[in-house]
């Protein structure tokens, strides 16, 4: 009997003692469950910075990218403005040209008059007298005997870079502007393009200098397609410099354009100062 009312008093504080171990049980559960989430939200996390920090090297090369299109569509400008001033030019040669046309139709008429007149005189012995020519005849003859005939179908050029490109960004064009060649005026010293004017084989080349302390890469382009590349590195050795050379043959059409564009962003210089000139150059074989 006592040992039932034993029983009787213990039996609330068992029961209290059960529901605790319950209650401790789902707390664990929930536990699990909130560290089950906080790890998943971590990874998460990760993968979201990765992707914020893939973001940002587009945006920063989107952003160089934008850049050099700045600069490009400003060369573009700077050439159309050349070309205006250039056709403005030709326009008033032309019209000079007419009038000179003009004055030498009658000059040759004049010319023929005097012929005439003259033809008709002989000496007593029956010699005939020489037919004079007219001044401008005369300069015209000297011109073509002291200088040589250049074929006007010859499409040639050759330029070099006046002033070191330090550091280009990727996709950067870089631009040769001194122009000593440029035959069937196919190259832009504005831009650096070659743009072909009439189709067939050409002979393309290239000589790249690198400063001191970096490395370049560098792409020859006929269009949007890569003919060949150029790297060129000086291991960071002071007072160090590389130069690289290439050539390619390929066939044109009439519109293509063919230029040299960074592959990435080069950490050395592109030499074209005094003693060390890049240099491209291009001709048509036939």
């Amino acid at each position: 009997m006592e040992t039932f009312f034993c029983i009787v008093l213990l039996l609330p504080g068992i029961m209290a003692a059960v529901d605790m171990q319950k209650e401790i049980s789902e707390i664990r559960n929930i536990l699990q469950q909130q560290e089950s989430q906080m790890i998943s939200l971590r990874e998460e996390n990760q993968a979201i910075r990765k992707d914020v920090s893939r973001l940002d090297m587009e945006k920063h090369s989107l952003k160089m990218e934008i850049r050099s299109l700045r600069k490009h569509v400003d060369r573009l400008d700077l050439e159309n403005l050349a070309l205006k001033k250039e056709v403005d030019s030709l326009g008033l040669i032309i019209s000079r040209t007419g009038d000179d046309e003009t004055k030498l139709t009658d000059d040759k008429i004049e010319h023929t008059n005097d012929v005439s007149r003259v033809g008709v005189m002989k000496d007593i012995n029956g010699i005939r007298n020489r037919y004079p020519i007219t001044r401008r005849e005369q300069l015209k003859a000297k011109r073509l005997i002291g200088t040589g005939q250049v074929n006007t179908q010859t499409t040639a050029f050759y330029a070099y870079m006046s002033k070191d490109e330090p550091h280009p960004s990727a996709h950067h064009q870089l631009i040769f502007d001194e122009v000593k060649t440029n035959l069937g005026n196919g190259y832009s010293k504005f831009t650096g393009t070659f743009t072909v004017p009439t189709a067939g084989v050409y002979v393309f080349s290239y000589t790249l200098y690198t400063g001191n302390h970096g490395a370049i890469n560098f792409d020859i382009h006929v269009n949007d397609a890569i003919y060949d590349s150029i790297y060129g590195e000086t291991d960071d050795v002071s007072a160090d410099y590389d130069s690289d050379s290439g050539t390619i043959v390929v066939a044109l059409n009439q519109g293509d354009n063919v230029y040299l564009r960074s592959s990435k962003d080069c950490t050395g210089i592109v030499l074209g100062g005094r003693y060390a000139k890049s240099t491209f150059a291009g001709w048509k074989l036939n």
